[in-house]
């Protein structure tokens, strides 16, 4: 699937809204071009970044009055394993469904997919699932061992992420016929990739989520809200890499070779240009305009052809779900701002 437009903005998913309808509300002012679905950690346990997507993975025991939620894979377990995978074998997306526990800003689908006037703006629809690694890292056994360095709990796990974008995949094509699908696959956690206390195997990780791209018939991306190494995320079979560029454009610039390949292929920068941190205080379009045309003089003096860069998204540097209120307000109408203006440039 080509992406032809140029600085049409998006965001990265959590809001501190605890009602849906306050978010989506301004999904749709400051995001017609690519809305989104809202998760809201702070209305519900549920919806952290790791429980909204842990929903029917097998042998998965839960406190909700703790808070906690883990594996447990000191016995018994293999008949709800057995169960996990007749679903993947049947190939039944239903079985892998989010419900409304999970993630109520779903149902911003179903509205949009019922305002005409709405749909005719819409260029492209996203979605966003925690990643293999991130998931992986954050969850757990028994024993507080992360279940990614298991081989046989890192194959489900993959499986149930796999499944789970399939599922929403599904059901954006099914709201809205036509339209092309993004989906992210939200990395934080491999901002430890290469530290002395990270364990991560290069090639386990490529593969990981190489496998959960390759469950996706749309446009996929990895959204990665800290440093990493950026040569990693550019050999994977990735369309879009969300990184964010207002604290780590430097970062990535020390990979000309696999950013030029990765954007001569058809590779897309999301730029997250827009802090969500207290740093937007100080900042406004003007600034951030100026912000990028440094990035872009930055990654031209390393031998990227400006060109390629002007096929870019515009979003937040990550989720606004830390933010106070009126400050999450602020990145998406900033967000806006620097998109609109880009484009008139």
């Amino acid at each position: 699937m080509e992406f032809i437009d140029s600085f049409i903005a998006t965001g990265i998913g959590s809001f501190p809204h605890k009602e849906e309808e306050e978010a989506i509300t301004l999904i749709l002012r400051d995001f017609p071009d690519i809305p989104f679905w809202p998760q809201l950690p702070k209305r519900s346990f549920l919806e952290g970044m790791v429980a909204q997507y842990s929903e029917g993975f097998p042998s998965l025991r839960m406190d909700q009055k703790e808070q906690k939620f883990w594996v447990d894979t000191s016995s018994g377990y293999e008949k709800e394993v057995e169960r996990f995978y007749e679903s993947v074998e049947k190939e039944d997306l239903e079985s892998f469904r989010i419900s409304e526990d999970h993630a109520r800003g779903l149902r911003l689908l179903t509205d949009l997919s019922q305002q005409e006037e709405v749909r005719k703006k819409i260029k492209y629809i996203k979605g966003q699932v925690t990643g293999p690694v991130t998931f992986g890292l954050s969850l757990t056994d028994q024993e507080k061992k992360p279940i990614f360095y298991n081989p046989t709990w890192k194959e489900i796990l993959i499986h149930h992420l796999s499944f789970k974008a399939r599922w929403m995949e599904k059901r954006f094509n099914d709201l809205f016929p036509g339209v092309p699908t993004i989906l992210f696959f939200d990395e934080p956690g491999l901002s430890a990739f290469g530290s002395a206390f990270s364990g991560l195997n290069r090639d386990d990780v490529i593969l990981s989520l190489n496998e959960c791209f390759g469950a996706v018939k749309g446009l996929k991306g990895v959204h990665c809200c800290g440093n990493t190494d950026w040569s990693l995320l550019l050999s994977a079979k990735l369309d879009i890499l969300s990184f964010d560029a207002y604290g780590y454009l430097e970062n990535l610039s020390l990979y000309p070779r696999e950013l030029k390949t990765f954007l001569e292929r058809g590779g897309i920068l999301a730029w997250g240009l827009i802090p969500t941190s207290e740093d937007i205080q100080k900042e406004d379009a003007q600034s951030l305009v100026k912000r990028f045309r440094t990035g872009v003089e930055i990654l031209s003096k390393e031998g990227i052809d400006p060109a390629l860069l002007e096929r870019a998204i515009l979003t937040p540097s990550c989720g606004t779900a830390s933010l106070p209120i009126p400050l999450a307000e602020r990145v998406c109408q900033l967000t806006a701002e620097v998109s609109k203006r880009l484009r008139e440039e």
